[in-house]
């Protein structure tokens, strides 16, 4: 079979239907606003750390969840390596909460024995 994406070693391609430049430089503008706001905010340390999307890695520092908030206006999603960071630090149960079971099936992808439930609100 032929490579989609030869560079990244991917089968197949899928256009996404989105409404902005989410996650990406042309998103650079919107960073200093949120700092901004973010400066006024207190984030508590979490009881469980929080999983960033930035570097799929658990963080409780709460100045550093600041600073990765700001990051991932800018950032690509790291949404595979995130999965497969929560399961190796011991996901038992995962819920997806919304329309549809894209987490469900992306979640599945990545280990056929991780647990997903949908609550659709």
């Amino acid at each position: 079979a032929e490579l989609a994406k030869p560079e990244f070693n991917a089968r197949m391609t899928v256009k996404l239907a989105v409404a902005g430049a989410f996650h990406t430089e042309f998103m650079a503008p919107a960073v200093s606003a949120l700092e901004d706001v973010l400066a006024d905010v207190e984030i508590k340390k979490p009881r469980i750390p929080v999983i960033s999307n930035v570097d799929a890695q658990p963080h409780s520092d709460p100045e550093i969840i600041k600073k990765l908030l700001a990051t991932q206006v800018t950032s690509p999603v790291l949404w595979e390596n995130t999965m497969g960071s929560m399961i190796s630090h011991g996901l038992e149960q995962a819920y997806e909460l919304g329309p549809g079971k894209v987490t469900a099936g992306i979640l599945k992808r990545i280990d056929r024995s991780a647990s997903c439930t949908n609550v659709e609100v």
